[in-house]
């Protein structure tokens, strides 16, 4: 039986990133909670679990997206097909360049014999690996000389609201409470598609593909509470904070493409909504951890009303 468009679009974008997703997420936050719950310090097992558990947790979340792009180009059946994969746009890369930061933060926090190790090391990969994706995904070369000045400010841009957004999440997910700092990069990225959406089908589904992961990474975290206390310990941290940087990448690539951008304001607010939620968080940061997510969701609703009355007044321009 043939599926129309629109089935084919919710199977390969938001089911098949929706299961690895959950997947990933309760590989990264379950058995790292029985290693942490069992760990006497009598031995490795519990820590070669642990470490286990990071890495094959990433892997899954990251084959979310792949396994969704494959299925789209009509590879995914034929393993000897995989080969004649190729980046169409430069911003194609983020497929495998995402998954690959997630699997190095997976990898660092699996095998760092410490919370403290995973800390220090963690914003600055996520730093170096924002400005990697960002240079690789932002349209260069041929046809965009005269876009150059653009791509050096939103790799600036980009790369300054990749940390900010990441060290606002961590500072979300630390807090009592904060197991819904991924809804949050879930509100941003809803954003990031009904905007896409708009000018560029292909980028958008591709952000639709993360949109399935969060919502598995996102219902994992409100069903499982993290049983760390570090910094960038939290059980989701290396899928959550690569996806956060995906959806910089996105949004920056997108306004390569669209006649006629989106407001400034309105762009700003999308690219730093995490950081936005964030300051918001710590404002009331004595008050119960309700109050908090009431004002995220108020923050969040907001944006994503304009971002739809936008999209429901503009018709797409493909």
């Amino acid at each position: 039986m043939e599926m129309n468009f629109e089935t084919q679009v919710v199977l390969q974008r938001i089911v098949v990133p929706s299961l690895l997703g959950l997947a990933g997420g309760f590989v990264l936050s379950r058995c790292e909670r029985r290693a942490l719950a069992t760990a006497d310090g009598s031995g490795d097992s519990p820590l070669r679990l642990a470490a286990t558990a990071s890495i094959l947790g990433a892997l899954f979340v990251g084959a979310g997206l792949i396994a969704s792009d494959l299925w789209q180009r009509g590879l995914i059946t034929n393993p000897a097909t995989w080969r004649r994969w190729d980046a169409r746009e430069p911003w194609m890369w983020m497929v495998w360049m995402v998954p690959s930061l997630m699997f190095v933060l997976g990898l660092l926090k699996g095998l760092g014999r410490t919370p403290g190790r995973f800390a220090t090391w963690c914003l600055p990969i996520v730093v170096i690996g924002a400005a990697g994706i960002l240079y690789v995904a932002l349209p260069q070369g041929s046809g965009y000389e005269d876009k150059l000045k653009d791509a050096v400010r939103w790799l600036a841009l980009g790369t300054v609201a990749a940390t900010v957004n990441a060290v606002c999440l961590n500072t979300i997910a630390a807090q009592p409470g904060g197991r819904w700092a991924p809804c949050v990069l879930l509100a941003q990225l809803g954003c990031i598609a009904g905007i896409v959406l708009q000018s560029y089908a292909s980028l958008g589904e591709f952000v639709l593909s993360a949109i399935g992961i969060l919502i598995g990474l996102s219902i994992v975290s409100l069903a499982i509470p993290s049983p760390s206390t570090h910094d960038y310990g939290w059980q989701l941290a290396p899928a959550v904070l690569a996806m956060s940087v995906l959806a910089v990448a996105c949004l920056a690539v997108s306004t390569f493409y669209v006649s006629t951008p989106p407001a400034t304001w309105l762009v700003l607010s999308i690219l730093f909504l995490p950081a936005l939620v964030g300051c918001v968080n710590c404002i009331l940061q004595k008050q119960p951890w309700g109050w908090r997510v009431a004002a995220a969701i108020v923050l969040c609703g907001a944006l994503l009303a304009v971002v739809i009355v936008s999209a429901i007044n503009n018709k797409p321009e493909w």
